[in-house]
């Protein structure tokens, strides 16, 4: 796989991906295309549990989206009649159910995933909108979706089309003592955070924190981000790299069936009824039982508790005594 925009490497079974695009890493399409290919790789890769993301650059995460090709849309737009399309109501709605019928088919039928960018591709001369768009939605959804843990690792100021596509990670680290800041600025300049955020923000941290976030236009320090629910944690920038490390070997410790599953109900679930939803639970806990590495570490663990718990101890032990070697190579030996 050819990369121009992406360096990967592998730490045990964390693959670290930088980007650089200089001087600033703008986003582009052509960066989510080279993110969407490396995600789905590493889908099949077994010896890869963690996948995390930073800036290839020294202080810098990822600017924004690229603003040469946002303007390129407006005049795509013109020319293709979609701005009248989608400014009349029927129109409109025509283009919505299009869009989330073709959605649909990539997320269900992932067979269908290559001809619709294959499509929007051959129009990106003539109407990059379309190709810009599921391109930018195949490689958020190979974030999101992926059976992997995922983690945004922000070394440097994070804005627009960065803060979006973080979202899509499970965990956000952020650089916390050099004043670093994170925001959603598109209504400054007349447009909305179109990558997903309108979307993913108010699912993360709540709509009326979304909306201050969105329409406020502020950045936030690692400290507000932190705490309104936006990052993780944050780090100071000489141990960054190395705590990012260490979380993520400890979550690659973690049962690969565990972690898909765990994923896929909390994905599937949100989007729909309750009922549903523990639907899919119990069918994602089916499959996490008739999986051999879960059985054996099972076992593996019923030895813990009657040595720690249930015998030959005058005091039992408690979940603390246990916790530790769950945490062990003694049961995530199972798992890989």
């Amino acid at each position: 796989m050819e990369l121009r925009y992406l360096k990967t490497t592998q730490l045990e079974r964390t693959l670290w991906i930088e980007l650089a695009n200089p001087p600033a890493n703008f986003l582009t399409v052509d960066i989510c295309a080279e993110l969407h290919q490396v995600f789905k790789a590493a889908e099949q890769n077994s010896s890869i549990g963690v996948l995390v993301l930073t800036g290839g650059l020294e202080d810098t995460y990822i600017f924004h989206f690229s603003i040469a090709e946002l303007q390129k849309i407006s005049a795509d737009n013109r020319a293709f009649l979609l701005d009248r399309i989608c400014g009349a109501r029927i129109g409109s709605k025509l283009m919505e159910w299009q869009a989330e019928f073709c959605l649909w088919l990539m997320d269900k039928l992932p067979s269908s995933e290559r001809p619709v960018l294959a499509l929007t591709r051959r129009l990106r001369g003539r109407c990059s909108t379309l190709y810009l768009w599921f391109q930018m939605m195949a490689a958020y959804f190979a974030i999101e979706r992926s059976s992997k843990i995922t983690i945004a690792a922000i070394n440097g100021n994070c804005n627009g089309g960065g803060t979006e596509m973080a979202a899509c990670f499970d965990f956000r680290f952020m650089v916390g003592d050099a004043g670093f800041t994170i925001g959603q600025p598109e209504a400054l300049v007349g447009i909305i955070a179109g990558g997903g955020g309108t979307q993913r923000l108010p699912r993360l941290i709540g709509k009326a924190k979304a909306l201050e976030f969105m329409l406020g236009c502020d950045q936030w320090s690692a400290d507000q981000a932190k705490y309104n629910g936006l990052i993780t944690d944050h780090f100071g920038k000489s141990e960054f790299r190395k705590k990012v490390q260490a979380f993520a070997q400890r979550m690659s410790r973690r049962s690969p069936i565990g972690v898909a599953s765990t994923k896929h109900a909390v994905h599937a679930g949100q989007d729909t009824g309750l009922r549903q939803a523990l639907a899919i639970e119990m069918t994602s806990t089916v499959r996490c039982f008739a999986d051999r590495s879960t059985q054996a570490a099972l076992v593996e663990y019923m030895d813990i508790l009657d040595e720690k718990i249930t015998h030959g101890l005058e005091q039992p032990g408690t979940v603390h005594d246990v916790a530790p070697l769950l945490e062990s190579a003694r049961v995530t030996r199972h798992f890989h």
